[in-house]
């Protein structure tokens, strides 16, 4: 893999025009071509169901970024369930020449709304909307969520694929070809990040947002925009933080981008955990960096994770199984493991290969909440 790659700041895209993802459109079938359907489905049978990756941080001081006003967002009231659950095992008549036919061995879709609930939100001085915990104590965390259910005893693993939304092709990719217990993490720039919000909930899938974290031999490595620094002080960084923080909504969490430097900095983190923590949301190191000091700031009140591992430092397929494998030695050892990756191709194919299995392998493949709140309510 290229350097650039790794060290390729969030918001600076590859230079090619993205893909639109394709919408799919609604045929109706004439009624000999139903009867043939019929007839195959029956006779045939039925088909079973089923990281950002670590910039190599070596020292450098920090300059601070200006602070660029965040965009006005226009988010319409929430108005349907935040979970939608679409019922399956039906076979009924839709329109004239329409048939549509669902399979109840599959697993019932789960659709996640995009909008934000308006008590969970207030406005920031950038014009964003920013988290927070509501009157009635609900946190976003919790909100948000995707309900996993009964786990029947089961290891967990949680797998969060990060960079999603800088590039149409490979985001496009990872929303439709991944399983949405599979958590995926935006960066805070983008021309329409709310679009890919709206397109990752509605598979089912939950949300982190990016943090840009100052990295050693930073600016030469820039993560981004409005990059969190040691030497920006509190203030500063609680500005820049919250401007972060408006560009998207109904994330769970958030998670480092990059940022060795500053994660291994305890009065650099202490104010910015804690207003994640105050606003309702989970805080992820996602794994890159052992000089970190995140999860000293654990605690009942502030739910702080940390990645077991990175799957695709090497992106080769069989370097990617390997690290699952890994991973699930972790999880039948204590429970549960995390994981932290990037929208690499043979990243999206190797986790979708691996969560078609996972149940058999005697692993729950669960959204990152699922591990601070495991009773999956």
């Amino acid at each position: 893999m290229a350097a650039d790659e790794l060290t390729r700041p969030l918001g600076v895209p590859r230079q090619r025009k993205p893909r639109k993802w394709p919408v799919a459109a609604a045929i109706a079938a004439p009624p000999l071509a139903i009867a043939i359907a019929l007839a195959a489905y029956f006779l045939l049978g039925r088909d079973d169901p089923s990281h950002v990756v670590a910039a190599v941080d070596t020292a450098g001081e920090s300059p601070t970024a200006s602070i660029a006003p965040a965009p006005a967002q226009d988010y319409p009231p929430q108005t349907e369930p935040l979970v939608e659950v679409t019922p399956t095992g039906t076979l009924g008549e839709v329109g004239a020449g329409e048939v549509v036919i669902s399979d109840p061995s599959q697993p019932t879709p789960i659709r996640l709304a995009a909008a934000p609930r308006e008590d969970l939100v207030e406005p920031g001085e950038d014009g964003g909307l920013l988290p927070r915990i509501g009157d009635d104590g609900t946190r976003p965390l919790d909100a948000y969520a995707r309900p996993t259910g009964d786990l029947n005893g089961m290891k967990r693993i949680a797998i969060v694929i990060g960079g999603i939304g800088i590039e149409g092709e490979t985001g496009g990719t990872a929303i439709a070809g991944l399983p949405g217990e599979v958590t995926l993490a935006l960066p805070p720039y983008g021309d329409d990040q709310a679009s890919v919000v709206a397109e990752a909930r509605a598979g089912g899938h939950e949300i982190l947002l990016q943090l840009p974290m100052e990295p050693y031999n930073y600016p030469d490595i820039d993560p981004g925009p409005n990059t969190l620094t040691v030497a920006a002080g509190s203030s500063k960084n609680l500005d820049r933080l919250h401007w972060l923080l408006g560009q998207i909504t109904t994330y769970v969490g958030v998670m480092n981008y990059m940022g060795a430097r500053f994660t291994g900095d305890d009065q650099a983190l202490a104010p910015v955990i804690g207003d994640v923590a105050g606003r309702g949301l989970l805080f992820l190191d996602d794994g890159s960096s052992a000089r970190s000091r995140v999860m000293n700031f654990a605690s009942n009140s502030a739910p702080v994770l940390k990645a077991d591992l990175v799957l695709d430092g090497d992106t080769a397929p069989a370097a990617i199984d390997a690290r699952l494998d890994q991973l699930v030695a972790i999880a039948e050892q204590r429970g549960y493991a995390i994981a932290t990756a990037t929208a690499f191709p043979s990243t999206v194919d190797r986790v979708a290969a691996f969560a078609k299995t996972a149940e058999d392998r005697g692993i729950a493949l669960v959204p990152i909440s699922a591990i601070v709140r495991p009773d999956g309510t």
